[in-house]
This record gives C-alpha cells, structure tokens and sequence, in this order.
C-alpha cells in the first residue's frame, strides 16, 4: 500500500495561520519559537513511499520525525496539506476522513509498533496478539490461529501461555510486532521500537523484523534517531532537520552523497562496508579492456581473459591461454584459484571478503548475471578512502 504526503505541515500553537506566514517569509523554526511561542513540528513535507517499503526518517531529537508519523494515521491532525493511501487500488485523502471511516481505517489498514511495549499484563501473550482481531470481530477460531501463526514467525510460540511479566524487553516488543502482524494491515507505523532495548537484543529485532519483512512486504514507516539502524533496514531513508526533509535517498546515496553539512555530520562516522555496493563501485573501478565482441582483458599483468556469449554472460576464463574456473561468490575458499563473480548488490563487506580469498580482479555481474565490470584491490581502497574525502570537499562547497 502506498503512501503520499502534500505539503503537510504541523504547528503547535493558537495561530498557526501567522506562523505559515513567516515561514514563507524564510523564518526559522527557533526564530519563530522565540516570536510567537509557537512551535514548527512538520515544515512542508513531501513523500511517496512505495508499497513494501521500509521507508526510515531520522533526525535529532525534537527534529519532527515522530510528529511526522502520528499525522500519517491522524494521531496528530496535520495545520495544513494532505495524507493520501490506497486501499483497493482506490487512493483516499486520510487527511479529510472522517472519524468513523478514520476508525475503520486504523482497526484495518494502519497499525502501530511503539517504543514502549504497550502490553496488557494481565492477558497472556496469545490474548495480547489477537487484541487487534478482537477489535477487527473476527472469528475466535481465526484469531487463535492468526496469533500463533504470527508468534511462530517471531519465535514466540511456546511461550503463547505465559505474561508479559515472564518475558524479556526483546520478547515482550516481539510480542508487540506479533500484535501489529497479525491484524494484517497494511501499513505499519513503528515510531523507534527498538530504542529501549539493549544493543545486543536490538540487532535481533532488527533481523526479527527483515525476516518478517522478507516474507509478509508490508508498507513500513521506521522512525529512529540511530544511523546504524537506519541504514540497516532501510530501502530508503529521510533525514529530517527542524521539521523539514533535508534529503532523501537510499543508503548508499546518504553515505555517498551527503547533499548538506547536517547530513554529513550524522554520516560521518558510519560503517560504509554494509551499505555500499559492487554496483556502485565499478562507476569507478578499473574498466575491461575490449579485444573483440566476446573477450574482455581484465588484467595485463597475469593476461587474463574473460569469455561472454552472446548475452554477455561470462562463460570461461583463461591465463595465458590457459582454461581458469569460475565461481560464485560466497560459494568459494580462501586461496582460490578460480576467477570470482559478485553481485551487483553484493556490499562492500562482503566484496573484500571476496578479494581476500582471490589474487584476481572480481567480476562484477547483475541479476541475470550480464557482466557489469570489474573491482581490484585498488578499487576497494579508493572507495574506502572516497567517503572521507567527498564528505571535506562537500563542507568546503558549503563554505564558499
């Protein structure tokens, strides 16, 4: 299910329609705190986010991020622009619903997966799980079965019987998504559910969540203040700065291509090996050298050659006119002997596992695994050393 926000903006305050009025006179939100008392919580925000996306904002506290998503499901009502999903292959104006249809909507199509585990302590964990299918009046059958069913996926079945009292912070928030799951909507808004948990137990949410993505697709809405995490689940992330998106891209382009000195700041100490990808290095690595339709010279030190057929699929490999096996990675060992191929998606981390095990230049292939380039040990030291270098030249644009 998609969603689509217009220009919506949120202030706190008993004159907002002044307080519109400066903004497009080019105040700032503390400038405007400080003249009216009022507070800028959503400045006009834009986005479409696609169905099956997990789509993640984050900012600094007081940034707007968590603001932003109680106006998706009308929590909050936006001051002004529209919120619209689809249902049925039919998009509707949540901004403009009115409360009962409002209802049906949140009962249905929208859930949500708070930082606090929200459990009923005197329920079991089965009875806590079908909370939202009683509210739906569904079927007693149906929703005993729905329940197990989701607390199975989020390894929580044996536990079915037992309080809230009885589980850890990690199983009572999986408990939480259990709920969430199985009322099977749509939309899931999940405002930093995992940020009162330890680290450790975290990182298994994490995965918890990517598996249960993996199988279900639904449409999620990830609001959280941590980078790491951010960059981990996210197909695409927004970075909000006082109410506003600063810049919106996948991953990789927040890493790469931090577009402002705030974005900067908060990626200038991430781990680009998880993030950056094979693809996105041979833009820059060391292009095959052409002999005829068929043949690519990948390296002139060894004469090592590569062999396509006709769809460009790499079919054999020769040194000095000698045949070279080719292989797949993860599919090999250290101190191979074989040329090996990588994904396009294959990141970064992964890539110098790769290299480690191979004296060879990788391939780089796509999905239908076509040959796409080439990646050497310099390539993965050059990438390594780019992030640094295009984040000062970035800081010095933005003081000229």
């Amino acid at each position: 299910m998609k969603i689509r926000l217009e220009s919506v903006y949120k202030i706190f305050g008993k004159e907002p329609q002044k307080v519109l009025e400066l903004l497009k006179k080019g105040k700032t939100k503390s400038e405007i705190y400080e003249e009216t008392g009022q507070v800028v919580a959503v400045n006009d925000v834009s986005l479409d986010i696609s169905t099956g996306e997990i789509f993640v904002v984050m900012g600094l506290s007081g940034s707007g991020k968590s603001t932003l998503l109680r106006c998706i499901n009308r929590l909050v009502d936006p001051t002004l622009g529209k919120i619209y999903f689809q249902k049925n292959g039919e998009e509707l104006q949540i901004s403009s619903l009115n409360q009962t249809k409002l209802r049906e909507i949140r009962t249905h199509n929208i859930t949500m997966v708070f930082q606090h585990f929200a459990l009923f302590p005197r329920r079991t964990v089965l009875s806590n799980v079908t909370f939202g299918l009683e509210i739906q009046k569904k079927p007693k059958e149906y929703q005993r079965k729905k329940a197990l069913e989701m607390l199975e996926l989020v390894g929580l079945k044996e536990w079915s019987d037992s309080h809230p009292s009885e589980l850890s912070g990690g199983m009572k928030q999986r408990v939480g998504l259990a709920r969430a799951l199985a009322t099977e909507a749509t939309i899931l808004l999940m405002d930093e559910p995992f940020s009162a948990l330890d680290p450790l137990i975290r990182l298994r949410m994490q995965d918890e969540l990517l598996k249960v993505q993996n199988k279900l697709k639904r449409t999620i809405f990830f609001v959280t203040h941590d980078l790491d995490e951010a960059l981990r689940l996210g197909d695409r992330i927004a970075i909000m700065e006082e109410g506003g998106i600063v810049q919106v891209g996948t991953p990789e382009e927040i890493i790469i291509d931090p577009r402002t000195e705030y974005v900067a700041n908060f990626v200038k100490n991430a781990d680009p090996s998880g993030v950056l990808t094979a693809g996105k290095m041979i833009n820059s690595a060391a292009k095959a050298t052409f002999v005829s339709p068929k043949y690519y010279l990948l390296d002139r030190k060894t004469n090592l050659t590569l062999e396509l057929d006709e769809d460009n699929h790499p079919i054999r490999a020769y040194i000095e006119n000698q045949p070279l096996l080719i292989k797949s990675y993860p599919d090999i060992q250290e101190g191979e002997t074989s040329l090996i191929l990588v994904s396009e998606n294959t990141v970064l981390r992964d890539i110098m596992k790769a290299k480690v095990c191979c004296n060879f230049p990788l391939v780089v292939v796509s999905r239908e695994k076509e040959f796409k380039g080439v990646i050497t040990e310099k390539d993965i030291l050059k990438t390594l050393l780019m992030k640094g270098k295009e984040r000062d030249l970035g800081k010095k644009e933005l003081e000229k």
